[in-house]
């Protein structure tokens, strides 16, 4: 949330996009940072992992429609820990991931 939610903005923009070229979509803002997590600059894998442990927390009303494919979207992705950790997160309410997608890969 650094900045803001850039990310659900623009999965909502992609959404309005492919809803445009006959696509049906949605946006489910299913997850949400729950507590303090220091800003993951500068960590490694296993810190960015252990700085996420416990505090990605489901949102029962961002619960993504049945029947749809659920696509994670991440502005950059450094080590993966960020999208490995929110489709954990999303496995343990029976949610499966079927892509990520990162606008960026650092490094």
């Amino acid at each position: 949330m650094r900045g803001g939610p850039h990310v659900e903005r623009l999965a909502e923009a992609a959404a309005t996009a492919l809803a445009g070229r006959g696509f049906e979509v949605a946006v489910a803002p299913a997850l949400e940072l729950a507590g303090s997590a220091r800003d993951a600059v500068g960590l490694g894998h296993a810190q960015r992992a252990a700085n996420l442990a416990g505090r990605l927390r489901f949102r029962h009303a961002g619960r993504p429609p049945p029947g749809f494919p659920v696509v994670v979207l991440d502005d950059v992705v450094t080590t993966g820990a960020t999208a490995a950790a929110c489709a954990h997160a999303l496995a343990a309410e029976g949610i499966a991931v079927s892509a990520v997608l990162a606008l960026l890969a650092a490094g």
